[in-house]
């Protein structure tokens, strides 16, 4: 109805709305608080690397290529699977004897690192690993892995 001035009175609202408008600010406050206070995830904790002494270092990597002489001759791993294994090995090998990371090294990346022996080694694998139909013998593959790690 028009009033006296010739405006419409105010429209009444419900209390609710005024309560619901209240609570919505109310979580928005309650959010923001709860995100800057509450503490962040932290990063995993990393387990501890153990360090073996020089002399375990050798003797623990020539029996792990004992064990893929004798897991490829009893048809467990397949040539292809040898040579990523001794790949790997050899790259760890590397890794805990000097420190420095070479899983994530290319060829080149070894090649120009000065790390010849490695490379040399991980170059002698790829036609295995990356071939279309490997073929051929493990044997010489698993002396140079030998090699490396003597």
């Amino acid at each position: 109805m028009v009033g006296d001035n010739g405006y419409y009175d105010p429209v009444g609202y419900h209390p609710m709305w005024l309560w619901i408008a209240c609570g919505i600010v109310a979580l928005v406050l309650l959010w923001y608080i709860a995100v800057w206070f509450y503490p962040r995830a932290r990063a995993p904790q990393r387990r501890p690397v153990v360090k073996r002494a020089p002399e375990e270092i050798v003797p623990h990597y020539l029996r792990l290529i004992d064990e893929i002489e004798s897991a490829n001759a009893s048809g467990e791993l397949s040539l292809r699977e040898a040579h990523l294994k001794l790949s790997v090995l050899v790259r760890l090998f590397g890794e805990e004897r000097s420190g420095t990371s070479f899983s994530t090294m290319t060829l080149s990346d070894l090649t120009e690192g000065n790390h010849a022996h490695i490379a040399h080694a991980v170059a002698s694998y790829y036609p295995f690993e990356f071939g279309t139909a490997p073929s051929g013998d493990l044997a010489p593959s698993l002396q140079r892995a030998r090699e490396v790690v003597r």
